[in-house]
């Protein structure tokens, strides 16, 4: 049958006047096709004589079939079309392990076929091993496909046209001023990615993209993967590393790897073993001081829909410094109304961002956000501090909030550190700039945790608008030693500077000061059982306590073995 086809579209093409590739017996019978940039003109697909242009060998390919790009000093350009089930891979070693210099099998598209991505995905099909420079949009795009496997590329240069992509829908920004936000009326675009599936009608459909590598772009995202409409997806992202991606003058985004929701669709995304590094505009005159927004992993549900991430053996580092103060490891947000946000984060480690390292914030109304951090490591941020108008991006080692009506928020906390952080090394806040009413739940629960060394407070706690309910505990966690140069000056602070209904907070078998150890406002708050950093309790100038209570009975008379 396919030797029938391969006829029938010679003939076709052949009455129409142009030339048709011919295709060779044997490679039709088996369904392998190869194809070498470097390869003479008029090849016929087999091995030993390989088309010349991916356009031949797209134009003879079936359903199924295998497409193999031999290594060259030149890419094959214009972009291809899979069909479904089909295969397209590189041959010879390992291109993720070669230097630029040395041949391998690579794609381009500088022109505008396929909307100017090098490869355009189908159902079924795997890509495999291939170089992939400078396309005018994306490297590898699928729109609305299942069963896609992206294995072992490396991809650079991607977007040269600089065209949008991911976009993070419009939203006010939080200040400390009560109530008051600051419009994002245009959202935050991002330029097109190295790697990309969108979905928007498919139901249980499966997308892995494993061991790549996306680099050095002037205007493209890394890795993503966005569902809308009706679409329910599970995306593996696995052991890919991405590094060197700038943020193009006419965007306010990018990001590594970046996963999102919109609409009533679904996604459940396993992030695990990626590694992300030099993300932002260092010297780029264009985007002037404040650099690039940019993400190492960023989650984010636009409701009604709903996401759940699990991020495990991530490694996030940011040693140059750049980037603007908006720079994060990792931020998982909800926006419009009614999204459902669950993040796990497990055995990972985020470092040097400018903005804060890792950030939980629900930002539309009426969502429901989770965040679980287990064994995880946020530190050394190089923000700008307390600015005491933005209570976001000053260099948090960890934010989580609410900026919406109708929000419930909730972050744990196990056996992590967060250390020598530019601001506050966890930073728990509501004050609602959208929407209308107060927020309705923010709880935090840390345990077995070393939150020290941090330029602010190594716990802050404030509400700034009506909150209905704050749940706080912590236990067993060594929370002493901070410079408190913060909103607040001491190693804990826990202030109300609104209105909270029901507050709940206990902090115990803990370490605290012994100087400026917590300070506490219109809250009453139990810290029985802990060490203040001296035998028989906290001393004169450990707590301050102004409207509310402080419970803090009952003193460790010796600092316990996690402190």
């Amino acid at each position: 049958m396919r030797l029938l086809s391969a006829a029938v579209l010679a003939l076709a093409l052949g009455a129409s006047g142009l030339a048709a590739p011919v295709a060779a017996a044997g490679a039709a019978a088996t369904g392998v096709w190869y194809v070498d940039a470097a390869a003479p003109v008029g090849g016929i697909g087999s091995q030993a004589r390989p088309f010349d242009t991916l356009e031949d060998v797209e134009a003879v390919a079936a359903p199924g079939d295998t497409i193999k790009v031999l290594p060259s000093g030149r890419p094959l350009d214009g972009g291809i079309l899979l069909k479904p089930g089909q295969t397209l891979v590189g041959v010879g070693p390992d291109v993720t392990e070669l230097a630029e210099a040395d041949p391998a099998p690579t794609l381009t598209n500088t022109g505008s076929g396929n909307d100017g991505d090098a490869v355009r995905l189908a159902d079924g099909v795997t890509v495999r091993n291939l170089r992939i420079r400078d396309s005018q949009r994306g490297g590898i795009y699928g729109e609305d496909v299942t069963s896609v496997r992206v294995i072992g590329n490396d991809v650079a240069g991607h977007n040269t046209s600089c065209v949008r992509g991911f976009l993070i829908p419009p939203f006010n920004a939080p200040t400390n001023v009560p109530g008051v936000g600051l419009p994002i009326s245009g959202g935050l675009p991002n330029g097109w990615a190295g790697i990309m599936v969108d979905g928007d009608s498919r139901v249980d459909a499966t997308v892995l993209v494993a061991d790549n590598v996306v680099h050095d772009a002037d205007c493209g995202d890394g890795i993503d993967v966005r569902t809308s409409g009706t679409a329910s997806y599970r995306a593996t992202i696995a052991g890919n590393d991405v590094h060197g991606l700038r943020q193009g003058s006419k965007l306010k985004s990018v990001l590594a790897i970046g996963v999102q929701a919109r609409d009533t669709s679904t996604l459940v995304a396993t992030i695990t073993d990626n590694r992300q590094s030099a993300l932002g505009n260092p010297d780029d005159i264009n985007l002037g001081p404040e650099g690039a927004d940019s993400e190492g992993v960023f989650v984010n549900g636009v409701g009604p829909s709903s996401i759940t991430a699990i991020v495990e053996r991530n490694v996030y580092t940011n040693d140059e410094g750049i980037g603007g103060f908006s720079a994060n490891g990792l931020e998982a947000v909800t926006m419009g109304d009614g999204s459902r946000l669950s993040v796990v984060v497990r055995d990972s480690s985020f470092s040097g961002s400018p903005g804060d390292v890792i950030e939980e914030g629900a930002l539309g109304t009426n969502a429901r956000l989770r965040m679980r951090l287990e064994r995880v490591v946020a530190e050394r941020s190089t923000g700008i501090g307390n600015t005491y108008l933005l209570p976001f991006n000053n260099g948090d080692c960890v934010l989580a909030g609410s900026l919406g009506a109708g929000n419930d928020v909730g972050l744990v906390v196990r056996d992590s550190v967060f250390r020598d952080c530019a601001s506050n090394g966890l930073a728990i806040g509501s004050n609602v700039v959208n929407g209308r009413g107060p927020t309705k739940r923010v709880s935090v629960d840390v345990d077995r945790t070393t939150i020290t060394g941090n330029a602010g407070s190594n716990v802050g706690v404030r509400n700034f608008t009506r909150l209905n309910e704050l749940v706080v505990r912590i236990r067993r966690s060594d929370l002493a030693g901070s410079a408190g140069l913060g909103a607040s000056l001491a190693d804990v602070g826990i202030e109300d500077l609104g209105r909270t209904d029901d507050a709940q907070i206990d902090v115990g078998a803990s370490c605290i000061g012994p100087v400026l150890g917590m300070d506490v406002v219109r809250y009453d708050v139990r810290a029985r059982g802990n060490w203040w950093g001296r035998a028989g309790g906290p001393g004169p100038l450990t707590t301050a306590v102004l409207g509310g209570r402080l419970d803090a009975s009952a003193p460790l008379e010796a600092p316990p073995a996690w402190c």
